[in-house]
């Protein structure tokens, strides 16, 4: 398993990762842009990622704009909604707006708001079976 972690805070990205290292390797980005680049890379390689942690609130690009370039580019290189990442939104909001706008513009499999990452992240992620 392969996972792209994408936050501006580098304590978040650490955080997520010691959560999700047992279980596949982590590449880190700590801007939108940045994020595209190792997201573009993984895809032309052979090896793209099975799954984005992605924040919202980030300077530059937020992060509903990463991820709708992100889904351009699997469309881009031919995958398919079977073989799309699966998209989990981190981020310190929980309003209904960017609950609502993740799930249905970005097409997120999950959200997890930042204060329960600790407690609620790997049984998100055994919620939507990308880990067991």
């Amino acid at each position: 398993m392969k996972f792209l972690l994408v936050d501006d805070d580098e304590r978040m990205t650490l955080l997520i990762s010691k959560k999700v290292a047992p279980y596949g390797d982590c590449g880190v980005a700590s801007s939108g842009e940045q994020a595209i680049v190792l997201f573009r890379d993984g895809l032309s390689s052979g090896k793209p990622f099975d799954a984005v942690f992605m924040d919202i609130e980030m300077p530059g690009m937020n992060g509903h704009e990463v991820v709708k370039q992100m889904r351009a580019i699997e469309k881009e290189h031919g995958v398919d909604d079977t073989g799309a990442f699966k998209l989990i939104m981190v981020s310190g909001y929980s309003d209904t707006k960017n609950v609502c706008k993740s799930f249905f513009q970005g097409y997120a499999d999950a959200y997890v708001a930042k204060a329960e990452l600790k407690d609620k992240l790997v049984e998100e992620l055994k919620n939507i079976k990308l880990i067991n």
